[in-house]
């Protein structure tokens, strides 16, 4: 992730869901990816290695979107 892309997404928020029900939903309640949410996954050499839960991650432009995200997926 670039800078860029935590200035145009400031707000960050996770959740250990699959991406194939998250992704369709944010889609609906937010418009296309990339202009007002985006989506990157962790590492997944990091939580074989590291033995850490996998979740993805979610930003969004507008603090309402991710506290929405957040009480939704959560």
């Amino acid at each position: 992730m670039t800078d860029d892309t935590e200035i145009k997404f400031p707000y960050s928020c996770k959740t250990y869901c699959n991406y194939t029900d998250v992704v369709p939903w944010c889609e609906q309640q937010f418009g296309k990816f990339g202009v007002r949410w985006y989506r990157y996954g962790t590492d997944i050499a990091m939580g074989i290695v590291a033995g850490a839960p996998l979740y993805d991650h979610y930003r969004f432009a507008l603090s309402e979107d991710a506290v929405l995200f957040t009480l939704r997926w959560s």
